[in-house]
């Protein structure tokens, strides 16, 4: 029995190391989200080893080691990240323009398969299946490379902090212009397209979605909360998160 269970741990594959890849978030994400593609392409190898991890294991295929929701967590949205990442750094700058058109965006996140936990899987099954049920604040988190997403964060996510890196990163969002933004003189309320194409997972509702905003901004609860106020939905911005020399 004890050579049985000794030849088991030894076929099972190891836990994805983020080792290299908050190496490569430190060296090359600037504090603002943005990639420094030009020499994250010329220095890949840390987070192809990532990369080729994640293909192996996964919460799904070895859930011993992923025993709680926030490990679950912290995997899918490093994953997520560190797929996207890869993808566009590997192509750069031959494909640094393909999410700027409806059929680009198709073919990228949900024709295109990568293999995570020996699956082929799109971006948007791994999203919609593996992230999104977990936890709605994933939409603050997880990046598509694009200007208007989230800052890409330059700290690997842990399942110790999940919970707190998601909440800085949700505070994070909802405190810049360029996603929540008041016009008093029109009653509008300007939000990010992301509350449009998830409402569902803010409560369905206006007011679950102002509710959800008001506890990142309590200052200005009063406000979002007002009856009658109008809600327009800002233009997605769909170049790359790239930091130009």
């Amino acid at each position: 029995m004890i050579s049985l269970v000794f030849f088991l741990a030894l076929a099972s594959p190891p836990l994805p190391d983020t080792a290299s890849y908050q190496a490569t978030l430190k060296q090359f994400v600037t504090d603002d989200g943005r990639v420094r593609y030009t020499d994250l392409h010329n220095r890949l190898a840390g987070l192809t080893q990532f990369v080729e991890s994640l293909a192996q294991v996964s919460p799904d295929s070895n859930p011993a080691l992923f025993p709680s929701k926030q490990a679950k967590l912290a995997y899918w949205i490093n994953a997520y990240n560190a797929l996207v990442l890869h993808a566009f750094a590997s192509e750069y700058p031959h494909n640094k323009n393909r999410l700027q058109s409806k059929t680009g965006q198709f073919s990228f996140f949900y024709r295109r398969k990568f293999k995570i936990g020996g699956v082929e899987r799109s971006l948007d099954d791994i999203e919609s299946k593996s992230i999104r049920p977990l936890d709605n604040r994933i939409h603050f988190s997880i990046v598509c490379a694009s200007t208007s997403c989230p800052w890409l964060s330059n700290e690997a996510f842990t399942a110790e902090k999940v919970s707190q890196q998601l909440d800085a990163r949700a505070r994070l969002f909802l405190n810049q212009d360029r996603n929540v933004k008041f016009d008093p003189a029109k009653n509008t309320l300007y939000l990010s397209k992301i509350f449009s194409w998830f409402k569902n997972d803010f409560g369905g509702k206006d007011i679950a979605t102002l509710k959800f905003i008001a506890n990142y901004r309590p200052e200005d609860a009063s406000r979002l909360l007002k009856p009658g106020l109008k809600i327009q939905f800002l233009e997605y911005d769909w170049s790359l998160n790239e930091m130009l020399p």
